[in-house]
């Protein structure tokens, strides 16, 4: 008889257990849905996003081999997420390319892609429809900036210390800095070479060590034709450079060995999309390619009548 009680109490037991737990989780969800209670969801959106990155590289003609994708959800205000391409090379990881899914559209490394077929949109879209950018999503605490200290118009260049373009670029700023003091111009290091990212890295550590030397540095780099250079050329470059600019290359080569100067620089080449440099962002539109100072002018002006145009009447 006590055993046919203890069955029915174990029964009753479970019941009430079951009951409960289901009612936990329910209150839990319900709890979670509406007052957001912190829960990873990017463990899933990560999985759904990784799977629509992969479906698109393949339609895309895109052929994994010694690439990775990493997928990384940043909201949908920019889209779904954020795919880094990383590429082991034989000193370290580069960033060959960074992909926005925008949408219906997608933009890889730069170009328009169609989501559901993979054909290229560059032809017919590019620099016809604006593309605009979140600035606040791009890291500027640590990075090179001269100008206004309290901007109305924030220029940020992805530049290359070997691209011809970026080195006419740098004879415009000192100007349009001049003309504008509510003008702040940031640097990023988007290197394409490893020449052009030894130069970067030498420049980042000249910044640890001596901020104030930056600027001296990268105009130093940027005034020389460095085509067809080989590695050797480069260094004595760098390295004469270094000595006319005040500093010990021997230093600068000892905080180069300790890796920050190198991750600064992938930093900045896996934080946007650059096709080609320079690369610009103005208050959040984006412009790809040589520009002069007259076109800088003309974009700043527009920046900031609509800055007045907006304050409060």
């Amino acid at each position: 008889m006590f055993d046919k009680y203890n069955a029915k109490g174990k029964f009753i037991l479970f019941l009430a257990f079951t009951a409960l737990s289901g009612a936990l989780i329910l209150g839990f969800v319900l709890y979670q849905r509406h007052f957001n209670w912190p829960i990873d969801r990017n463990s899933f959106d990560n999985i759904y996003a990784q799977k629509r990155v992969l479906e698109f590289l393949e339609r895309a003609g895109w052929k994994p081999s010694s690439e990775r994708v990493i997928v990384e959800k940043v909201g949908d205000d920019l889209g779904l997420a954020r795919a880094v391409l990383l590429k082991k090379s034989n000193d370290g990881v580069s960033v060959p390319g960074v992909l926005f899914l925008v949408g219906r559209q997608y933009i890889l490394v730069g170009r328009l892609f169609d989501s559901q077929t993979g054909r290229d949109l560059s032809p017919d879209l590019f620099g016809r429809v604006p593309i605009t950018f979140d600035v606040n999503r791009l890291n500027l605490n640590n990075s090179h900036k001269r100008g206004s200290e309290h901007p109305k118009v924030v220029i940020v260049e992805y530049g290359d210390y070997g691209c011809q373009s970026c080195a006419k670029l740098e004879k415009v700023w000192q100007p349009l800095l001049d003309n504008f003091p509510d003008v702040q111009h940031v640097y990023k290091h988007f290197p394409l070479s490893d020449g052009s990212r030894y130069l970067a890295e030498i420049a980042v550590a000249v910044s640890l060590q001596n901020e104030a030397k930056f600027w001296d540095i990268h105009e130093r780099f940027m005034s020389a034709d460095k085509s067809n250079w080989d590695q050797n050329k480069t260094k004595y470059f760098a390295q004469g450079q270094l000595k006319e600019s005040g500093l010990d290359p021997q230093q600068i080569e000892q905080t180069l060995r300790k890796g920050e100067p190198g991750k600064r620089v992938s930093r900045d080449q896996a934080e946007f999309p650059v096709s080609q440099t320079p690369t610009l962002i103005v208050n959040g539109d984006v412009i790809v390619g040589e520009v002069g100072y007259r076109d800088l002018e003309r974009i700043v002006e527009q920046k900031l009548a609509s800055k007045e145009d907006s304050r409060p009447r």
